[in-house]
């Protein structure tokens, strides 16, 4: 029997490959023009997720940036609309994106994400399975602190 071990917290996780986690990014937030997918550490007295990304479709074409969960460069044309206790993103097509629901619990917080991403050698980085976002590809780094509040005060790239 194989055992896998996630850090969690008592405020936020998100649901990824079943289990939960309090962030984790798929792909490079420090590249300029590829794909990545981060879902941020939720701090303490915050409830909404702290999603950014970088999205491609299936043809490796920049679809948009999303910068902590509103839309930067958008060459896909995309929009984003309010959802239950969340947003979702369609394409110009009308198809949805991504979709980014957060459940209040007891004493904590949960966000699930349903989506098909695909990094910009058009291959499948990211899909939804039952209620939990599934990460293919190079295993998918952890975190414990916000990586959005390190950025921006110079620490990281």
């Amino acid at each position: 029997m194989e055992f896998r071990e996630s850090p969690i917290s008592a405020h936020h996780n998100y649901l990824v490959n079943g289990m939960l986690a309090q962030g984790f990014v798929v792909g490079d937030p420090s590249s300029k023009d590829h794909f990545f997918f981060l879902a941020d550490v939720v701090l303490q007295g915050e409830t909404r997720p702290r999603i950014s990304a970088r999205l491609m479709d299936e043809d490796s074409h920049p679809l948009l940036e999303l910068k902590v969960n509103r839309i930067g460069e958008n060459p896909g044309k995309c929009s984003i609309e309010s959802a239950f206790a969340g947003y979702r993103i369609r394409c110009s097509s009308g198809d949805v994106l991504i979709e980014v629901r957060t459940e209040a619990f007891a004493n904590g917080y949960l966000t699930r994400i349903k989506a098909r991403l695909f990094d910009e050698h058009g291959h499948l980085r990211v899909e939804t399975r039952d209620e939990s976002i599934w990460v293919h590809g190079e295993e998918y780094p952890q975190f414990l602190s916000c990586i959005t509040l390190k950025r921006s005060a110079g620490v990281m790239r």
